[in-house]
C-alpha cells in the first residue's frame, strides 16, 4: 500500500511491524542503513534486503530479549549441534529463512541480555519502565528525502537509547569503530533529525571478561551519549550518500529505492 493514501498515524502503526518496517512497505523510505550501501565503495550492494543474515538475526535476538521478550519467546532457535544436514535444511524451509540461530550462540546473547537489564542501574530502571516507549518509529524528510527510523527506547526524559552488542575493548575504540566503520554518527544524525530528541548508544562488549581470577565472568558495557561533533560528521556523510543517491536515482523517481544496480560504473 503506498504510503500517500495513509495518515501518518496509520504509517506510524504499520511501521511498528518488522514485517512492514524491513519489507516493500517501509522500502518507500530511506533510513540509516541505506547511508552505509550508497557510499561509492558499496553502491553496487544498495538495495540488497537481507532480513535473517547472521548479524541481523543476532541483534534481533538481542534486541527482542530485552525490549519485546513476549516475541523472544518464539524465537526461532535450532537446538541440534549439527547444521549440515537435512534435518537442518528442513528446518530452515519451515520457518522460511535462511539463517537461525544455534541453541549455544542463543545461550551467550540471552547472559549479554540478562547483565544490561540487571547490572546497570540507570538501564534496569530504563528498560523496566512501562512508561518508556520500546521500538518506536518515526518518519520525516531530510534534505528533501523521505527517511525513516525506529527507535529501541525512549526515556520519560526525551532520550533515544539505541542498544548495540561490539567487539570493541574499550568505549574509546566502540566509538571510534562508530564513526569509522559502523555509520554511528549518521543514524544519530537521523534519529535526531526525525524525533527532535537527544541519542545515547548503550553497547555491551561480545566478549567475556572474568573478575581478577575470581572464575566469575561479566561483559563491558558502554554507555555513550552522542556529541554535537558526531551529528554533525553524520550529517555530512548523509548529505554526501544523498548526493550519490539523486546522482542515480533523482528525486522524483518512483521505482523502489532499493532496486540492485548491477551496471554501474565509477
Amino acid at each position: 500500500m503506498s504510503k500517500k493514501k495513509l495518515t501518518e498515524k496509520q504509517i506510524i502503526d504499520k511501521l511498528r511491524i518488522d514485517e512492514h518496517y524491513y519489507g516493500e512497505f517501509g522500502r518507500q523510505w530511506l533510513s540509516n542503513s541505506d547511508m552505509k550501501n550508497l557510499s561509492p565503495n558499496t553502491f553496487k550492494q544498495f538495495g540488497k534486503v537481507e532480513p535473517d543474515n547472521e548479524n541481523f538475526v543476532r541483534g534481533r535476538y538481542f534486541h527482542q530479549l530485552i525490549l519485546e521478550p513476549e516475541k523472544a519467546k518464539d524465537f526461532p532457535i535450532w537446538s541440534a549441534t549439527e547444521t549440515r544436514g537435512k534435518a537442518y535444511k528442513e528446518f530452515l524451509k519451515e520457518k522460511g529463512l535462511n539463517f537461525v540461530l544455534k541453541e549455544s550462540e542463543a545461550l551467550v546473547i540471552e547472559n549479554m541480555a540478562k547483565e544490561i537489564v540487571s547490572r546497570h542501574d540507570q538501564l534496569t530502571e530504563l528498560i523496566t519502565d512501562k512508561e518508556a516507549l520500546r521500538e518506536e518509529p518515526y518518519i520525516g524528510q531530510i534534505f528533501g528525502h523521505d527517511f525513516k527510523c525506529k527507535c529501541d527506547l525512549i526515556s520519560q526524559q526525551g532520550i533515544v537509547v539505541d542498544l548495540k552488542t561490539t567487539s570493541a575493548k574499550s568505549i574509546e575504540e566502540f566509538i571510534w569503530l562508530g564513526k569509522n566503520k559502523y555509520n554511528y554518527d549518521t543514524q544519530a544524525f537521523i534519529y535526531q533529525s526525525l524525533t527532535g530528541k537527544s541519542m545515547t548508544f548503550v553497547a555491551i562488549d561480545k566478549q567475556q571478561k572474568e573478575y581478577g581470577n575470581s572464575g566469575e565472568f561479566y561483559h563491558e558495557i558502554y554507555v555513550c551519549p552522542t556529541s554535537e561533533e558526531t551529528v554533525l560528521q553524520g550529517k555530512q556523510k548523509v548529505e554526501q550518500a544523498l548526493q550519490t543517491y539523486e546522482k542515480y536515482y533523482g528525486k522524483d523517481k518512483k521505482e523502489d529505492i532499493r532496486k540492485v544496480i548491477y551496471n554501474l560504473k565509477f
